[in-house]
């Protein structure tokens, strides 16, 4: 299984002007819009069910944990798809600010992978329709 944390002090972006700063990175920009498509599913984690601490790598569970306990974030979501989710902190505001906090699951993605991936799943979706009613098209004409 993969497994990847994100926490880096390296990073430290100030939430606001009174906020502490934050040793996670921000999503923005074209790395947040393939996440998003990539990982459709988003629910809020709230306080950790004890089947997520279940099923979840320890190395997961002690970030979350440890964002909670620094309460650096509005909310936390697992944002996901079949076998390979990704913690995100979230931050409400006039813009909305999203951090990665871990990402673990089947599938150990670099940005351009993710890019690639996501073009074939779209041409898979579009040829899928597509095939079907030429199929239709071709049993219907051999039927007449």
């Amino acid at each position: 299984m993969f497994i990847e944390t994100y926490y880096d002090e390296r990073y430290l972006i100030p939430a606001g002007l009174r906020e502490p700063v934050i040793p996670y990175p921000e999503l923005a920009g074209e790395e947040l819009r393939l996440w998003q498509t990539y990982l459709p599913v988003a629910t809020e984690l709230g306080e950790m069910p004890s089947w997520f601490s279940d099923t979840t790598p320890q190395p997961v569970i002690e970030q979350l944990q440890k964002a909670q306990r620094q309460r650096l974030y509005d909310r936390i979501e697992i944002w996901s798809r079949v076998g390979d989710p990704m913690a995100v902190g979230v931050i409400d505001g006039e813009q909305i600010r999203y951090f990665s906090i871990a990402r673990w699951g089947d599938a150990e993605l670099t940005l351009e992978q993710l890019k690639r991936r996501l073009r074939l799943e779209d041409c898979l979706l579009t040829l899928i329709p597509v095939t079907m009613i030429l199929l239709f098209l071709v049993l219907t004409l051999t039927l007449i």
